[in-house]
């Protein structure tokens, strides 16, 4: 999979852009601030259908083009395996000052919803901020899980999205009961939905993380050479269950009963995969409390590894690798053996601010563009 061309009008530093793209590597050069990183939001949310850095989706609009209620379009040409694709998002200001705005998608001119996009174009996204994978709370490590999984099948997408209905549902509803507002049947009215949606994702977690955390802890053997082992591993609210298989409807609806009288005090759903996480420890000791930020730099360049292998034997096409500005956080011989992995995939966008951080083999063969002041200037030939 690879993208041939990328168009931006009006997103975030750029007013308009015509970039044609090719096989192998890409390196965006340029000093921070250039808007080097916008270009690789641009793609990934071709990819998911959401930025992953944004609040609100008015930031992804340049701010004079906010303030007129104007929009930006982001529309790239994707070749694929089978086929080829021409993907279009707009987003809309619609005139006011307000952070409300309205998302247009189109895949070969037809229009679709967000969750028909995501996947469309397979991407893999390493960036600085990925060592909170490690550091961070459970919630960025379920995203993780979430997105790749939704890049792989538009069934999950749809699974979870009810699934995620249905708890706010709920959620209301307990909310209603702690202020005496709602009586125990209209919260019973709620739980066969929840167990049997919640059910269905935690089946297609679970069988995921049977080849995710091989794929991650072979990846992390590689660039930590003799460190420490890693383990990864899905931790659960609904149980039990034999052997890291799914949880049954029917032991989701024991869990509810186990956790109801917590649940009504707190106002709020306390067990299913919104309250999951993914455990990983060094040595057996857990990386979030103990490891050395070098060592959670590992673990999260792991991760996205795996989550690159993952996709790739899934979808049976590579997913387009994109390297945010990850080099300058690595040593020599670690920026040579990522470089080398992310290389395996026919088509890679590196941002850098320093070329000489990208090792020779790969600089020799590469396309170099210099990105400046929200615009990409120059090709120069390696």
């Amino acid at each position: 999979m690879e993208l041939t061309s990328l168009s931006l009008t009006n997103f975030r530093s750029f007013r308009a852009l015509e970039l044609t793209l090719d096989r192998g590597l890409t390196v965006l050069a340029g000093e921070n601030a250039q808007g080097k990183s916008n270009l690789l939001e641009a793609v990934y949310l071709l990819a998911i259908g959401k930025s992953q850095r944004a609040a609100v989706e008015r930031e992804l609009v340049s701010w004079e083009t906010a303030e007129a209620g104007g929009y930006a379009i982001v529309a790239a040409t994707v070749r694929r395996a089978v086929d080829s694709v021409e993907l279009r998002l707009g987003l809309d200001c619609g005139g006011g000052r307000t952070n409300t705005v309205i998302k247009r998608i189109r895949v070969n001119g037809v229009p679709k919803r967000a969750s028909d996009l995501v996947g469309v174009l397979s991407a893999v996204l390493f960036s600085a901020s990925d060592i909170d994978l490690a550091y961070g709370a459970p919630q960025g490590r379920r995203r993780y899980l979430d997105v790749l999984l939704s890049q792989t099948t538009r069934r999950y997408v749809h699974g979870l999205q009810r699934y995620l209905r249905v708890l706010g549902q709920r959620n209301a509803v307990l909310r209603a009961m702690r202020d005496g507002r709602a009586g125990e049947d209209e919260l019973a009215a709620w739980d066969p939905g929840l167990c049997e949606e919640g059910a269905a994702v935690l089946a297609a977690r679970h069988e995921a993380m049977q080849r995710l955390a091989p794929l991650a802890v072979e990846a992390f053997e590689r660039l930590s050479g003799t460190g420490p082992a890693l383990a990864v591993d899905y931790v659960a609210t609904v149980g039990p269950h034999e052997a890291g298989a799914a949880p049954t409807p029917e032991a989701f609806a024991a869990a509810l009963e186990r956790s109801r009288r917590r649940e009504r005090a707190a106002g709020m759903t306390l067990v299913g995969p919104h309250r999951d996480d993914i455990r990983l420890a060094l040595d057996g000791v857990e990386a979030a409390k103990h490891a050395s930020r070098g060592q959670a730099r590992l673990v999260a360049l792991a991760l996205r590894l795996a989550e690159a292998r993952l996709l790739d034997e899934r979808r049976g096409d590579p997913p387009v690798i994109l390297l945010d500005d990850i080099l300058s956080e690595l040593d020599e011989r670690r920026r040579g053996l990522v470089l080398e992995e992310a290389l395996g995939y026919p088509q890679v966008l590196l941002t850098t601010a320093e070329t000489a951080l990208v090792p020779p083999s790969g600089l020799a063969a590469a396309r170099l563009l210099r990105v400046v002041d929200g615009q990409v200037l120059e090709e120069v030939t390696a």
